[in-house]
């Protein structure tokens, strides 16, 4: 495995299908998306008072923007908002690409979700292949890409980078080549705070492969990597702007926000308290979504480890606490879309139940569609 070659796109028939694959799912998205602009009552008014802007450029959108743009600022006046809460390598990428070439920084950042998506969609076959063998690797790539949130992966967000660099670290690995997944880990740190939660997974995915004298060094260099990415940023932006808790500042100006445990499982619980009562389910049956998310991620995290994938369940699980200990469901289905092995294990579950999966794959399709209508006419989508 150590000698496998790397599946670039276009490069090997079964990669070049699967990138050709990825433009052709960009395609179809965005047609889909220009039908719900300009032809579905859906839409609200641009709080950014632009009309030309990719059609999954929105909301946390704007704050990539104003870092790919302007870079970070100074430190904002108490209780405000601002570009500080996120993370740098997604935007500066982004950044770096509107320097290049004068697209706009928008159009930047959408170009680099593009790209990485394009790379990550032939690892991502490969990963397959590796766990279901060539026949069934292509089962899992409805699931990837029709999940509920997979326009997040065409959008201005993270979601594409993220899934790129997951991939890549866990190719390292398989491919025993840990010092390399170090460094993955380490910009998966650097691209969002979530990113803590996969260095257990790869420590387990490093540990369980065949027994070598040196893994215990390295396998805990591998635990602590996203996490050091995540606190180089962290204590670094508060480091350089002279503020040593500018990020915990930025991040509590948003609402259902909690930098601590306690008071996060406590937000958790009466948020879902809240759900089921006063109305909110059936004013905004949309609500349901992060929980419905979290709860399917939860059953499968308990199925990976009565399977002894102990490396998924760790990662899995370790997704969903970090919600439960930050107080909120809101962002679970995106962050649940970058956990590849639970895509894979849903094929699994359904692969020999062809009117099941042929249901919940419909069934995704339309919440597919619906979200991201919704989305790019200005209806939040976490």
């Amino acid at each position: 495995e150590s000698s496998a070659a790397f599946p670039w796109p276009f490069r090997g028939v079964e990669n070049r299908r699967l990138a050709v694959l990825t433009l052709a799912w960009l395609s179809l998205l965005h047609l889909w998306a220009a039908f719900a602009v300009h032809v579905l009552p859906l839409a609200r008014p641009s709080p950014w008072g632009e009309t030309a802007t990719p059609y999954f450029a929105r909301f946390d959108s704007g704050w990539y923007y104003s870092i790919a743009r302007d870079g970070y600022g100074p430190p904002p006046s108490p209780g405000t908002e601002s570009a500080h809460a996120f993370f740098p390598l997604y935007p500066m990428l982004g950044r770096g690409l509107y320097l290049l070439t004068g697209l706009s920084p928008l159009w930047a950042l959408t170009a680099v979700s593009w790209i990485a998506l394009v790379f990550a969609l032939p690892l991502f076959g490969e990963e397959c292949r590796a766990r279901l063998g060539p026949e069934r690797a292509r089962g899992p790539l409805p699931f990837l890409l029709l999940y509920p949130v997979a326009f997040f992966f065409a959008a201005a967000y993270t979601e594409s980078l993220f899934l790129l660099l997951l991939l890549l670290a866990f190719r390292l690995i398989r491919t025993e080549r840990p010092q390399a997944a170090i460094l993955v880990g380490l910009l998966l740190g650097l691209t969002r705070a979530p990113a803590a939660a996969v260095g257990p997974a790869l420590a387990l995915a490093y540990v369980l492969r065949p027994a070598s004298p040196r893994r215990l060094p390295m396998a805990v260099a591998l635990a602590v990597a996203p996490l050091g990415g995540v606190l180089a940023y962290v204590l670094g932006i508060g480091w350089w702007k002279g503020e040593p808790g500018l990020f915990f500042r930025s991040m509590g100006a948003w609402a259902h926000r909690s930098t601590s445990p306690v008071e996060g499982a406590a937000l958790f619980l009466r948020e879902q308290v809240a759900l089921f009562s006063g109305g909110t389910l059936f004013q905004h049956p949309g609500a349901l979504a992060p929980l419905a998310h979290f709860t399917l991620f939860a059953v499968l995290a308990v199925v990976q480890m009565r399977r002894r994938r102990y490396s998924d369940a760790a990662w899995t699980a370790g997704v969903l606490g970090l919600a439960f200990l930050t107080g909120t469901t809101n962002g679970v289905p995106r962050y649940t879309a970058t956990i590849f092995p639970g895509h894979i294990l849903l094929f699994e579950l359904l692969e020999d139940r062809p009117i099941l999966r042929m249901a919940a794959l419909a069934l995704s399709t339309a919440l597919l569609l619906l979200r991201a209508a919704l989305f790019v006419n200005w209806h939040f989508v976490s």
